[in-house]
């Protein structure tokens, strides 16, 4: 999990805030409101639409007590063709990968190079 900080260029006065989010950035387990100390965190992460959205890893990784949960299946890091970072899940046949590709289309390279 990360601090990505949103960087959405909205045309009215909507503030961009802070999030926590998992490496797929589909999850997200905390929010600070820009311009505020308080952190608000989620008894149950909440899934973000990022349709429309910018976000960059925020400079200050905020501390908090949170842990994103261990994965089921069997877990492996795949480096992509930019150098990226991804997660790719299988868990009893299903496979999932943490990239835009997956998230989007429902399948990507990553995954085909493994299974």
């Amino acid at each position: 999990m990360k601090w990505f900080a949103e960087t959405t260029d909205y045309k009215d006065s909507t503030p961009n805030g802070v999030y926590l989010l998992d490496d797929g950035k589909s999850k997200m387990y905390a929010f600070k409101a820009k311009g505020t100390g308080a952190i608000k965190v989620f008894k149950n992460p909440i899934r973000i639409d990022l349709r429309g959205r910018k976000f960059a890893v925020n400079p200050v990784q905020f501390k908090t007590e949170l842990t994103e949960p261990e994965p089921e299946g069997r877990v492996f890091t795949v480096t992509g063709s930019k150098g990226d970072q991804y997660t790719v899940n299988e868990v009893r046949g299903s496979w999932s990968c943490t990239c835009s590709g997956f998230r989007f289309r429902g399948e990507c390279k990553h995954i085909k190079e493994l299974s």
